[in-house]
């Protein structure tokens, strides 16, 4: 939600957009480091378990969001919040790979990514208009209190088809670390995390400062990017019985990365919108080939070797923000741009390489 409000809530508490870019890796760093602790705690609890009371503090941590009045309440809010939404999504992969085949897998995360991208759709549209016609502030406290909905509803999950690991939890860093495709495989997501993610949370401020939009218009804009990936999510299945895992990545890279480019390029609205359609497609094709690898490096110690995938993830959205906010303060919007956009494209070239074969195709 807040990609889309940086200019407005910047504004409404008197203080930059760098400043807001910092909010935004403290809600990021958060979520990579608290991985240390959820991944072994889902090995040894079971995912669902860990879940349900996260969700409940992330709530919590939302709605608290809406009555920050001054930059260092918000960034001390917004770090409170990413503690426990750290939590909710590594474990669901997790609870993936513990139940579905890993023929299967990586249509099932296409689906999740679908279902989570409408969300995210919805959010930058909703929460544009929102804060255009009411109040952000309004947005947040609304949005916590319904997220303590799916939390209660969670208590009353079956967890006995989702058990804790065999080994009984514990701290599994290094038997997961000491594999090569993990080490690779976390090196390509924390890069894919810094320019995918890094670049993503100031493309509301390049699209106000280029085409002057207001908030419920860079909702729109930004809804595209979910609307993209709740297509390609929902396809994924017949998509992926035509195209091996490694040529996915390398495509999901080349969309990605020319999307940046072509944002760099062009300064047509029509054509920001077709990039960030991209951004959606490449996001699925790429990262959901790396989800499923995730779920696949350490079956023994599957929590811990997903939350590590999330850890590297946000670690490099962190950096990306921290990275380009002064660039995006200085209107040096192109230059930012073209930077992911060449990154990503080396990136997915280089999985193509990396990745090997595919578990399912052994």
């Amino acid at each position: 939600m807040m990609t889309p409000l940086l200019p407005t809530i910047a504004h409404s508490l008197g203080t930059s957009v760098t400043a807001m870019g910092l909010a935004m890796m403290l809600y990021m760093l958060p979520y990579g480091l608290c991985q240390f602790l959820y991944g072994p705690l889902g090995d040894r609890l079971g995912a669902i378990r860990v879940i349900r009371g996260a969700a409940i503090g992330f709530g919590v941590g939302t709605f608290l969001t809406g009555q920050a009045h001054h930059i260092a309440v918000l960034d001390a809010v917004r770090f409170i919040t990413g503690v426990f939404a750290a939590a909710v999504v590594p474990l669901t992969f997790a609870y993936i790979g513990a139940t579905v085949p890993y023929a299967e897998r990586q249509g099932t995360l296409g689906r999740f990514a679908a279902v989570t991208s409408l969300a995210q759709s919805l959010s930058a549209a909703i929460g544009g208009t929102v804060a255009h016609f009411v109040s952000w502030r309004v947005l947040y406290v609304g949005v916590g209190c319904l997220t303590l909905v799916p939390a209660v509803l969670l208590f009353h999950t079956d967890t006995r088809h989702a058990p804790p690991s065999a080994t009984g939890g514990g701290l599994h860093y290094g038997l997961v670390l000491r594999r090569r495709a993990a080490r690779i495989l976390y090196g390509i997501v924390g890069f894919e995390g810094l320019f995918l993610w890094g670049g993503f949370t100031y493309l509301g401020v390049v699209a106000v400062a280029r085409f002057g939009l207001n908030e419920l218009e860079v909702g729109l804009l930004l809804a595209c990017y979910g609307v993209a990936t709740l297509v390609g999510g929902v396809s994924l299945v017949r998509i992926r019985t035509r195209l091996p895992e490694r040529y996915l990545a390398a495509l999901g890279g080349g969309l990605k990365g020319g999307a940046y480019l072509l944002m760099s390029a062009s300064g047509s609205l029509v054509l920001f919108a077709i990039a960030i359609v991209m951004l959606g497609f490449g996001y699925i094709a790429l990262h959901t080939t790396l989800q499923t690898r995730a779920t696949e490096l350490a079956p023994e110690a599957r929590g811990t070797a997903v939350a590590l995938f999330a850890f590297f993830l946000f670690l490099g959205g962190a950096l990306g923000s921290a990275i380009f906010g002064p660039l995006v303060d200085h209107g040096w919007h192109r230059l930012f741009l073209m930077i992911c956009g060449l990154s990503l494209l080396v990136l997915g070239a280089l999985a193509v390489r990396l990745l090997g074969i595919s578990p399912d195709d052994v």
